[in-house]
């Protein structure tokens, strides 16, 4: 559902951000022993690992704009993401041309390059040299918080999320849950980074420990917004105007719990010379009726997709047909 890299600092914020909390020590950790992939199938990505860290040499503003130079790159390599890309800037945006379509594709590339370039940063480099920072309705967290009920923190994938666990993290105890990456170095390498910040990470199989943190009154964190296999309790709704299957999950959680369900946006601004971290008024589910609940989170976060399209991840295929009888948008 969602993954976030992290780094051990204190990120420096203006006058309007939030005093930082003591965060307690995790229940467990992730030990990254580089012992263990020395073999040279891993050798790619310890190459990948030193771009990375040559690259954060270079002042900040220099960097986000080598990560444009590789989204760009991205966009012209990557055909099938770039296909998936197009099609689901089509199904969401009919009413854009093709040449409209292509350049908010070409855009989210770019913010995708960017997104690399600051994960790249968070594990190399302090947070306080990036772009100003800047909090918004801190107040209905900590309202939220004081209700000893749990919190959950839902976030559409925007592709600022990689950063967030670096700037967020440090101020509240937060249990992000994630989808495990495939490559055993990559998964080993940023399970340890993550665990920097995070007060612990549940794998987004796991229910039963989402449930657990929100009874002891704490935060759990994720994107329920990518296409979810009815046999994981994906259910048919809407998003953009089209049917989907989408994860239930949110809705029978907040059920079982009682917990308050704040949105959550981050935004890149000015290709990173400025972010803001928005905490937006709880939103009450329909929670005795779980279809219905469901359709409501689809559509918070249909609109907080609207108000800044190129800065969402559209290479997954979030629109796989719920049902045979559907047309298969990827076909």
């Amino acid at each position: 559902m969602i993954s976030l890299p992290s780094i051990a600092f204190w990120p420096s914020l203006n006058n309007d951000s939030p005093a930082i909390r003591q965060k307690p020590v995790p229940a467990s950790t992730a030990e990254f022993n580089w012992r263990h992939y020395l073999s040279p199938g891993h050798w790619p990505t310890w190459l990948g690992f030193g771009f990375f860290w040559l690259l954060t040499r270079l002042p900040f503003p220099v960097v986000m704009k080598s990560g444009r130079t590789l989204g760009a790159l991205l966009y012209r390599c990557l055909r099938k993401r770039r296909g998936v890309t197009l099609t689901n800037v089509q199904i969401a945006f009919p009413e854009l041309d093709d040449a409209a379509t292509e350049k908010l594709a070409r855009e989210a590339f770019s913010h995708v390059g960017m997104a690399t370039a600051e994960t790249a940063w968070t594990w190399f480099r302090d947070a306080g040299d990036m772009g100003e920072m800047q909090f918004d309705g801190v107040e209905h967290l900590e309202q939220a918080l004081a209700l000893g009920q749990g919190v959950i923190l839902l976030q559409a994938h925007f592709t600022v999320l990689e950063m967030c666990a670096a700037v967020v993290g440090p101020r509240w105890p937060i249990s992000a849950v994630y989808d495990p990456p495939k490559n055993p170095l990559f998964a080993a390498y940023l399970l340890a980074q993550r665990y920097r910040h995070l007060q612990t990470l549940i794998d987004n199989r796991a229910t039963r420990d989402m449930v657990r943190c929100l009874r002891r009154g704490e935060i759990v964190w994720f994107s329920p917004d990518q296409s979810v296999p009815a046999a994981h309790g994906g259910i048919t709704t809407e998003y953009f105007s089209q049917p989907a299957l989408s994860s239930s999950g949110t809705a029978r959680i907040v059920k079982m719990t009682g917990a308050t369900l704040i949105p959550f946006i981050p935004t890149r601004h000015e290709n990173g010379a400025r972010y803001t971290f928005k905490f937006c008024e709880p939103v009450i589910l329909c929670s005795d009726h779980v279809p219905l609940a469901t359709q409501q989170v689809n559509d918070v976060l249909e609109a907080h997709v609207r108000a800044q399209p190129e800065q969402y991840l559209w290479a997954h295929k979030r629109f796989k047909p719920p049902t045979a009888e559907h047309t298969n948008p990827y076909a």
